[in-house]
């Protein structure tokens, strides 16, 4: 994981409480291979098709069948914070 994405995970001094966004937390978790592998269904660079298929989403990253590039699955940290970012309203 690279440092600025670690430091968002972490919350900059002073945002511990900040709600969940995809612009800030969820979209820097998606590499541009994940985002390439995945255009025959959906964009994961775009906020519209992730928030409607949040769901969907959070269920293929649970059960470890996402992502579906050669990466690893996701730490459970990033899946927690992507149902976080679900269950706050999924902010843009």
């Amino acid at each position: 994981m690279n440092l600025k994405l670690f430091f968002r995970l972490l919350g900059a001094p002073g945002q511990a409480n900040r709600k969940a966004s995809y612009a800030w937390h969820i979209h820097p978790l998606f590499t541009a291979k994940q985002i390439q592998c995945m255009t025959f269904m959906l964009q994961l660079d775009s906020y519209e098709d992730v928030k409607g298929n949040a769901e969907a989403i959070y269920t293929r990253l649970a059960d470890k069948s996402m992502p579906m590039d050669e990466t690893k699955p996701w730490p459970d940290e990033w899946i927690s914070l992507f149902r976080r970012w679900i269950d706050e309203g999924c902010a843009p």
